[in-house]
């Protein structure tokens, strides 16, 4: 089986984020995770932007850090999160978007 390079899960990730496939912070997480392993975007404006927006979210569960919540914490930061991701939306994509040209670049 052939490893899939770091640029390529990235595009994945992002297409992932775009069709709506995962939870938008939990995929913005993912991308600047993947992000670290490509020394090219080490200073990116775009992947900037992601990870404030993910720090805005810091208080909320997101990702694996779900699994660590009560069933009762998370149902009452869900609608929370919900609203931050419907904010949030528009300018995740555009950062997605830059970030694919800047990948074919």
């Amino acid at each position: 089986m052939t490893d899939v390079g770091p640029a390529i899960r990235l595009r994945l990730c992002i297409e992932d984020v775009m069709r709506e496939r995962i939870p938008l912070f939990d995929g913005v997480e993912a991308m600047l995770r993947l992000a670290e392993a490509l020394p090219a975007l080490e200073h990116d404006r775009d992947l900037a932007k992601l990870a404030e927006t993910l720090a805005a979210a810091e208080h909320l569960p997101v990702g694996v850090a779900r699994a660590h919540w009560q069933k009762e914490a998370l149902h009452r930061h869900d609608r929370e999160l919900m609203e931050m991701e419907r904010q949030h939306k528009n300018s995740v994509f555009y950062a997605c978007r830059k970030l694919l040209v800047t990948l074919d670049g």
